[in-house]
């Protein structure tokens, strides 16, 4: 696109790019390029990622992208799959009407903090969490967990990123003990703080304590370090 289309908000084919501050929600910054750039890599990254496991992006049926924000992601695998059945939910309210307004790739609703969703028991068969469990405390991740796993169909893949080791080097030593003790730690970001809710700072895992937690829920496809930028990506399947 050229940078007139980029100033103008307008990405061609009937889609808009999103206001600079809904920009910033998901990516911390309002940079039109960036927005569009990191959305297109995620996008090709995630189909990557499940083609890898045997499980092309284009066999499934319907998808949801839990903390979808203003479409990043979105707006890529729709222009891949036009005729893909694409869902997006996220907390942020003012994203999500502006996604309503202009974004008809997908059907849109606002989620609470904790579950439950609106949306009934096996509705996907693939939920795409990409930079969600990277912000949230232990409890509830335990709990959307469970919520996730209600929504996907037997046999479904829940896709989900992580900050493993490779998202640790910037932690002092008492952070990094805990995370070798307890394998989880949530902290506070000071980057972060006043622009988003107290639940919702950065979460660190490792890779032990996540097949461990999340095979609780889900069968543990693969686990691929560094996968995503430096975040892990985790593939989960369902049991029946």
């Amino acid at each position: 696109w050229c940078l007139d289309r980029l100033e103008n908000h307008d990405l061609g084919d009937g889609l808009m790019l999103p206001p600079a501050m809904l920009r910033f929600h998901v990516g911390e910054s309002p940079s039109a390029r960036l927005f569009l750039d990191s959305g297109r890599k995620l996008s090709r990254d995630i189909q990557a990622a499940l083609a890898s496991i045997g499980r092309p992006f284009a066999g499934f049926d319907a998808v949801l992208d839990f903390g979808c924000g203003c479409g990043r992601t979105l707006i890529w695998l729709a222009r891949e799959h036009p005729r893909m059945a694409l869902y997006g939910t996220d907390v942020d309210a003012p994203a999500i009407a502006w996604c309503r307004l202009h974004l008809a790739l997908a059907g849109f609703a606002v989620n609470s903090p904790l579950p439950p969703t609106s949306y009934p028991d096996g509705m996907f068969d693939l939920i795409l969490a990409i930079s969600v469990f990277t912000h949230l405390d232990e409890e509830p991740q335990l709990r959307w967990l469970a919520e996730l796993r209600r929504i996907l169909r037997p046999g479904g893949v829940l896709l989900l990123s992580l900050h493993g080791a490779q998202s640790w080097t910037a932690l002092p030593r008492e952070d990094l003990e805990t995370l070798r003790q307890r394998g989880f730690l949530f902290k506070t970001s000071a980057k972060l703080q006043g622009i988003v809710p107290g639940w919702y700072h950065t979460a660190y895992h490792s890779r032990d304590y996540a097949e461990r937690t999340f095979g609780r829920y889900f069968s543990v496809l693969s686990y691929r370090e560094a996968d995503l930028g430096f975040q892990d990506l985790v593939a989960l399947e369902r049991r029946a």
